[in-house]
């Protein structure tokens, strides 16, 4: 099971913000990504996830003809 969490570091400790369902003393592997970089992440992940498709045109020589497709309109 993979999850993110929101934690904040206090005093040498990641303090979930939240209730996580983890057995006591169990292992896991903590990846730290400051809060604007999560962000960041997720505004890259929603605007590449708006382009998702966009190249089903049905256009099979777009790379044959590229400059007549892009200069010529």
């Amino acid at each position: 099971m993979t999850k993110t969490i929101v934690a904040v570091y206090e005093e040498g400790i990641f303090k979930p913000l939240q209730r996580i369902d983890l057995p006591e003393h169990k292992h896991v592997h903590l990846v730290v990504m400051p809060e604007e970089d999560a962000r960041l992440l997720e505004s890259q992940r929603k605007e590449l996830s708006s382009i998702i498709g966009i190249g089903k045109s049905g256009i099979s020589d777009i790379s044959r003809r590229h400059d007549q497709y892009i200069y010529e309109g």
